[in-house]
């Protein structure tokens, strides 16, 4: 027992080493770290292996019940015909590109926006302090290199946040007259479930969502953390 204990503490540690240095907005990977030095310890010290095993089970327990609800929105699809789609922003990198994560969420929506030429999309996100360019600007220039009308694009570039990408899209469709217009929101398949539940309360009720794949590496990573952050956000009632 001590040795699988030690061998998962070691993955665990090697993986929260990975995210530190692939993925290290939010400082997040120091749970993996934390839980690896945990897990090595109850491997080489028998007295504390009983309380860790038992408050690791207890909290892969919850993360499971947690982690289903999250991605059971992945396996719902947006019907074809939709006014818009909602592209939730992501990271843009230092060259004016856009981040792996945010590619991801683009080829989805531009695969949903070739087969229904009829639906606009709205492309959501800002400049963030470590940004070369509006999340927003880079979006619509990827979509417009990749063959999309410019007239089927629309901007907005004010948003910081999940909460201010929805609000601030919802007021952009309202100014278009079109506050009651079918919408989807597109966004990363971990990030999908709280990002439709902020738009029921945040402008965009009923609006439907699209899922944009992850990268397998790091999906573990981000579905953890959407978890914990899910769970804040209910404690907090902001879900």
């Amino acid at each position: 027992m001590g040795h699988v204990l030690v061998a998962l503490g070691v993955v665990s540690l090697v993986y929260g080493v990975a995210m530190a240095a692939l993925y290290p907005a939010g400082g997040f990977f120091v749970v993996w770290l934390a839980l690896g030095a945990a897990l090595a310890a109850a491997g080489l010290v028998e007295r504390v292996r009983t309380v860790v095993c038992v408050v690791c089970a207890m909290g892969l327990l919850a993360a499971c019940a947690m982690g289903a609800r999250v991605w059971s929105a992945t396996s719902v699809t947006p019907p074809a015909g939709l006014d818009y789609l909602v592209v939730l922003g992501a990271h843009v990198r230092s060259d004016g590109s856009p981040s792996e994560a945010l590619t991801f969420r683009l080829d989805a929506a531009l695969a949903y926006l070739r087969d229904n030429p009829g639906t606009v999309c709205v492309v959501s996100g800002g400049q963030g302090p470590d940004e070369v360019r509006p999340e927003a600007d880079v979006m619509a220039d990827y979509l417009l290199e990749h063959g999309v009308d410019e007239a089927r694009v629309l901007r907005e570039d004010r948003s910081t946040s999940t909460e201010e990408n929805i609000r601030y899209s919802a007021e952009l469709l309202a100014a278009h007259g079109d506050a009651d217009a079918m919408v989807g929101v597109v966004t990363s398949d971990f990030h999908l479930y709280r990002a439709l539940r902020i738009a029921q309360r945040g402008g965009l009720p009923g609006a439907y969502g699209l899922a944009a794949r992850s990268n397998p590496l790091y999906l573990p990573h981000a579905l953890l953390r959407e978890c914990c952050a899910v769970a804040l956000g209910e404690l907090a009632g902001s879900l």
